[in-house]
């Protein structure tokens, strides 16, 4: 039985906010050479990525539209709230969170798990898939993207949905 996922209450509290910049994590902060490599051709486009860097500081401001940042939770969940679209490896839990404050994804994901959200992803009109971290894609599916109010919805019901589904395997037994 298909349920809604569970989001942390951090998440189902925030007001989504329409922001100018990009913001991404990066599962592995070798990917980082990607979006520095797209950064170099698109100074003018404010980025705003999480990464593993422990060796590289709490943020790392590469120029005044280029910061890393190490990951942190709280923040994270600040920055993507207030972005205008999102990067990511594809993690299940981000992309339900960005699907959630209605913000367009791209992913690129690094294994076989990350394939299978990405292809749900897309199925479900979230966002785009690449082998690589091209924010140009990106920019362009935000540009027509219409966040699911359904898909907020459903997210909303996921403790009454699960009860039920639970309550209804304990009346079988």
């Amino acid at each position: 039985v298909p349920v809604p996922p569970l989001l942390r209450p951090e998440v189902l509290a925030l007001k989504p906010e329409k922001g100018e910049y990009i913001h991404g994590y990066l599962l592995k902060y070798g990917f980082a050479q990607d979006v520095m490599e797209w950064h170099r051709e698109h100074p003018e486009v404010e980025l705003r990525f999480f990464w593993d860097n422990w060796d590289a500081g709490k943020v790392t401001k590469v120029d005044d539209t280029l910061t890393f940042y190490l990951i942190d939770d709280k923040e994270f969940l600040r920055q993507m709230n207030g972005c205008k679209a999102y990067a990511t490896t594809a993690g299940f839990e981000s992309v339900c969170e960005a699907m959630y404050l209605g913000k367009p994804v791209l992913m690129v994901p690094s294994h076989i798990e990350q394939d299978i959200n990405a292809f749900d992803a897309i199925c479900s009109g979230a966002g785009v898939s690449c082998g690589k971290f091209d924010l140009s894609m990106l920019m362009k599916f935000a540009e027509g993207f219409t966040p699911d109010a359904d898909f907020r919805n459903w997210a909303d019901s996921s403790s009454g949905v699960i009860i039920l589904e639970l309550e209804s395997i304990g009346d079988k037994c």
